[in-house]
């Protein structure tokens, strides 16, 4: 059984069909990657999984439990992590601070089942430690992306949606978090990650799926996907 089962997922805000039926599965211990143009649905199929907007129809399962419709709260508690687009935190207070008000809503999982047992290990493991009493603010970009992985595994879920984490890195903060994301699995979390950079992409997912305009047109291992010819029409282009 997947960990995570989408069906028939459709969001229609007005006359716009952000998502037209999509289906899509993520595999326990699974990196999977969702790619499309701008405008294809996919921040909203992250949206609607963890309840940030309610969808129109569809169902999403997560482990077995129909999950779909319930409010942010109940699915981040259920073991279902969210990274956005842009780099969030609390930039008044300290990088450990930070942390430390992630960890306290922490999900069901229970602390002993978690690779990390305190902020201070989850800052190890990011690259952090150094700066852990540094206020957030004013960090550079690629530190408030890596406190924003940090905050989210605070939560410990047991599936993390990554929004886009490397727009604004450069090549080597790519690579280190390309890194970071790579051993998830092996923590037991598994991830589907957005994300412009194919680069990243290629070395991060064994398997793609590709929406257009809300429908899913591709899904299968990634150099397949990329090779598909309704996906360099729609999307890729001349990028390969």
């Amino acid at each position: 059984m997947p960990a995570l089962r989408i069906d028939g997922l459709r969001k229609q805000f007005g006359g716009v069909k952000a998502l037209n039926g999509v289906d899509l599965t993520i595999g326990e211990g699974e990196i999977l990657g969702v790619v499309g143009p701008n405008g294809s649905g996919k921040t909203t199929l992250f949206n609607v999984v963890t309840g940030l907007h309610k969808p129109t129809a569809g169902s999403v399962t997560w482990g077995g439990t129909d999950m779909t419709g319930l409010p942010a709260h109940a699915v981040s508690r259920a073991g279902i992590g969210h990274t956005f687009q842009q780099a969030m935190c609390f930039p008044g207070l300290s990088v450990l601070e930070n942390v430390l008000i992630a960890t306290e809503h922490h999900g069901n999982r229970r602390a002993g089942d978690y690779p990390w047992t305190t902020p201070v290990e989850l800052l190890d493991f990011v690259g952090l430690s150094p700066l852990r009493d540094a206020v957030a603010g004013p960090l550079p970009f690629g530190s408030l992306r890596l406190l924003g992985l940090a905050m989210a595994l605070a939560a410990r879920p047991a599936l993390l949606l990554l929004d886009e984490p490397g727009a604004g890195l450069n090549d080597k903060e790519t690579a280190a978090l390309a890194g970071l994301v790579k051993q998830l699995p092996g923590q037991g979390i598994s991830v589907c990650v957005i994300d412009h950079d194919m680069t990243l992409m290629r070395a991060l997912c064994p398997r793609l799926a590709v929406l257009d305009f809300g429908t899913k047109i591709a899904d299968g291992p990634t150099a397949a996907v990329l090779a598909d010819p309704k996906v360099l029409e729609v999307y890729l282009g001349g990028e390969l």
